[in-house]
């Protein structure tokens, strides 16, 4: 339900009665989000008061706050909803949008109230009170009377009317006057109180509608009741008035700067509560206070110059800020969370940034903190506030640009390919503008990773070239390494591996000559996945091990788990299992230690790919399933898609085909969704290889073409000779051998050109097979053969004795009919005839 209506008009009173009198029936909580306050806070809040389980990062509130109130009967109230609202949509990054719009598409005993001065645009939120208006003369009376107003009835009515019944002008002209003659308070004082012309005022025939007389009269009593005010209360009001939400007497001392006893700041803010400047309220046995929005206007507007004000409340901030290794959530950063806050305010943007970066990219600061956790909304709320912010004079400062490409790694992170390339964009835009070859550079290589990440490789190669060209020019050795790494990494998906190879080791060869260890370290980690991909996995497992022990010597934690995990990748296609789980687990547990939620995301998955193959399925099912729900809380789309397609091939195994294919559908549309054009061909095949296993050949082929198609499109020479391959089963499932070795052929003649001896040889052997079911036994042999001696190069014993059984089987002699037994033969012929005689004697 939503409750319309403008500033003190009664809106937060009408849902507060409404709470109260469903206590009873229902379980409630009141977000009061006046402050602009960030989902994740309000989420996050909301559960623990519920004791229902908070999910570590906060990509997941929205969806685990729906489900809260699915499984309890709950009244959540949102006041002040339109502090969050711009032109009637939700700020960028806020997840408030997510939460409604999950909301209003669900059935639930629970309720939501919002009271708001602006609609949100939301399609399906119907259920709307209609605008509030004033009290009636009546009720106004009333009202007046219970404030403690001694007039007759007639007075307090005609005021109420005067006024149109606007609740907050009739509380602060009640206030007033209690406060001014508490004996005896009464309207004829108002003359006194300055007030006199008031309801010449409100009568006036320019000050027209409820809305109006509301500003002007509001304006006029909070006039009068702002010069009783002494100067230190002036002071105190003045500079609260910056801080957001709720806060106590010790934080006002603070932001104020008066030189007065911690009791007598306390005193003073009661007062101010009595007189109806702040609302105050009792939160876990503390005094704690806030302002209505229409009065903190007026005395943001009444205060001038805040800037003493918010750098006292840095200051403090400061000063309780926790040690950089205690971190852990996002409530261990709440500080400097308000100090970035407080120098926007100030609009020192540059210091906002330094409180994100300290300057530079510490491994430690604010924003790698962030990363690390998954909190990447957070990370687009508060750079999109530079960002947007930014004085236009002073956007060539190398710090506009870093928060820029910051945006971008952040929306990258939650998987929003083209908003990132937007940011990355602008910011080699600005680069180019002002002749910053370096930036120019970085930019382009960022607009590589982006398109790199939508699968449109060609067109990654395109932007790596260009940075890499520049890099060159300018002599810049470092961002020609990585320019060339990114080149390899590109070779690399599209299978080129030789190629790939090529690049890594140019990057390899640079970093060293520059003395770049972590450049060093990634570039032979790189030559490590190349050579596992060419099936050299004793060769890959001495570039990773070289990879970890740099990564080990320059305190790279992040860089140190992924080595081990692309050591455990080796160890696993050497069929060595429980060593490569080993490795994974060691993976899995740096990843959890220094807070990086995808790379525990990344172990689990691998964990479950280990398991799989070992035949414990429903154990590998529990590791996908984990890997699943924190790809979905940090919202790596690319990585939730992957885990959806690890799930299907558990279920797959376990001979639920159904449902394998219901995860692979998951996947695939996600896939698309982001514009993954590899993962959505990935998906594909997976679907086709599921409806193989149900014998629905036909629609397997088709699915396998498309994923043919798109592989061919992108040019992922691996990804066509894996679709060619299984089309090849699908059409020998149907008999048509014919096809199936054409299909196996053209998979064996891009795997030779991509040089992976363990793809080639599973061709080899599919070849085989399908030979043999046409009789071509010299050709099967030849191809057996050729499987088995490079499964044998690779030192994968049973693959070859798989090869040994097949050729055994097609070189063994036809066996010999029995040779006859006279004497059964004998007995065979004695029974016969007693048979034919017992049937004559019938006769």
């Amino acid at each position: 339900m939503g409750i319309e209506g403008t500033g003190g008009i009664g809106k937060t009173s009408l849902a507060a009665k409404v709470f109260e009198e469903l206590n009873a029936e229902y379980r409630g909580y009141w977000a009061d989000v006046s402050a602009g306050a960030i989902f994740t806070n309000v989420a996050r809040a909301v559960l623990a008061h519920f004791q229902y389980p908070i999910p570590e990062s906060e990509t997941a509130l929205p969806g685990t706050l729906v489900s809260c109130l699915q499984q309890t009967k709950c009244l959540l109230v949102f006041d002040n909803l339109e502090t969050v609202l711009r032109n009637g949509q939700f700020v960028s990054g806020s997840f408030y949008d997510a939460f409604f719009r999950s909301w209003l598409n669900l059935k639930s005993d629970s309720a939501v109230v919002v009271t708001t001065r602006e609609r949100p645009n939301l399609r399906g939120f119907n259920h709307w009170l209609p605008p509030l208006t004033g009290l009636s003369e009546t009720e106004g009376a009333a009202f007046l009377k219970g404030r403690g107003l001694t007039d007759d009835e007639a007075k307090l009515r005609e005021f109420s009317r005067l006024v149109d019944g606007y609740p907050l002008l009739l509380r602060l002209v009640a206030d007033l006057l209690v406060d001014d003659s508490p004996q005896n308070p009464r309207l004829e004082r108002l003359s006194q109180l300055g007030l006199d012309s008031l309801p010449e005022l409100l009568a006036h025939p320019e000050v027209r509608g409820t809305h109006r007389q509301a500003e002007v009269g509001i304006v006029a009593v909070l006039d009068a009741s702002y010069q009783r005010l002494s100067e230190d209360a002036k002071t105190l009001l003045h500079s609260v008035s910056v801080l957001r939400g709720e806060f106590e007497a010790e934080m006002a001392l603070a932001v104020s700067g008066l030189e007065k006893p911690p009791r007598e700041v306390a005193a003073d803010l009661r007062q101010l509560a009595r007189q109806s400047w702040l609302l105050e309220d009792e939160v876990k046995g503390a005094r704690v206070y806030d302002f209505q929005q229409v009065v903190l206007a007026y005395v943001q507007h009444k205060a001038g110059d805040l800037t003493a004000a918010h750098q006292r409340a840095i200051v403090d901030y400061q000063s309780r800020v926790k040690p950089r290794g205690d971190w852990e959530s996002l409530d261990d950063v709440s500080e400097y969370l308000e100090i970035f806050y407080h120098y926007c305010q100030l609009g020192a943007y540059e210091s906002a940034f330094d409180t994100l970066r300290d300057g530079a990219y510490s491994s430690d600061c604010l924003d790698r903190f962030l990363d690390l956790r998954g909190y990447n909304s957070t990370r687009v709320e508060l750079y999109s506030q530079l960002v947007e912010n930014w004085p236009e004079v002073d956007r060539q400062n190398w710090k506009f640009r870093a928060a820029l490409t910051s945006l971008g790694n952040a929306y990258h992170s939650l998987g929003q390919f083209q908003r990132s390339i937007e940011f990355y964009q602008q910011s080699l835009d600005i680069s180019r503008e002002i002749g910053n070859r370096q930036g120019e550079a970085a930019s382009l290589g960022n607009l590589g990773n982006a398109y790199h990440s939508l699968g449109q490789f060609q067109r990654s190669i395109e932007f790596y070239q260009q940075s890499l060209d520049i890099s060159r020019e300018i002599g810049y050795r470092q961002g020609e390494a990585n320019s060339l790494g990114s080149l390899g990494n590109a070779y690399y998906s599209l299978g080129q591996y030789q190629r790939s190879i090529e690049f890594h080791q140019q990057q390899l060869d640079i970093s060293r000559e520059i003395g770049y260890r972590r450049g060093e370290a990634n570039s032979l980690g790189s030559l490590g996945n190349a050579y596992y991909s060419l099936g050299q996995f004793q060769r890959s497992i001495e570039f990773h091990q070289q990879s970890l022990d740099i990564k080990r010597e320059i305190g790279d934690r992040r860089g140190e788990a992924i080595s081990l995990g692309s050591l455990g990748n080796a160890y696993y296609s050497l069929g060595q299992f429980q060593r490569s789980i080993e490795f994974y687990q060691q993976s899995l547990d740096i990843s959890r230690e220094i807070g990086n939620r995808q790379g525990e995301a990344n172990s689990l998955g691998n964990l479950g790919n280990a398991y799989h193959s070992l035949g414990q399925f429903q154990r590998s099912i529990e590791f996908h399933q984990q890997s699943l729900d924190i790809s979905r809380e940090i919202g790596d789309r690319q990585g939730e898609a992957n885990s959806l397609n690890n799930l299907g091939s558990a279920y797959d195994s376990l001979g639920q085909f159904q449902r394998s294919i219901e995860f692979y559908q998951q996947s695939l549309d996600i896939s698309r969704e982001i514009g993954d054009r590899q993962g959505e061909a990935a998906s594909l095949g997976n679907l086709g290889n599921a409806y193989d296993s149900l014998g629905q050949y036909q629609r397997s082929i088709e699915f396998h073409q498309q994923c043919l198609d798109i592989s061919r499109e992108i040019g992922d020479r691996q990804g066509e000779a894996i679709s060619l391959n299984n089309l090849g089963e699908a059409y020998q499932h149907l008999e048509n051998y014919q096809q199936a070795i054409q299909c196996y052929q053209k998979a064996l003649a891009i795997k030779k050109d991509l040089g992976n001896p363990q793809s080639q040889a599973m061709s080899w052997a599919n070849l085989g097979e399908a030979l043999s079911k046409i009789d071509r036994v010299d050709d099967a042999l030849g191809a057996y053969r050729n499987a088995r001696e490079l499964y044998q190069s690779m030192e994968l014993e049973t693959d070859v004795r798989d090869c040994d059984n097949a050729i055994q089987a097609l070189t063994a002699p036809p066996p010999s009919p029995p040779k006859p037994n006279l004497w059964q033969w004998l007995k065979q012929q004695v029974r016969r005839f007693w048979r034919v005689f017992r049937q004559l004697l019938r006769r």
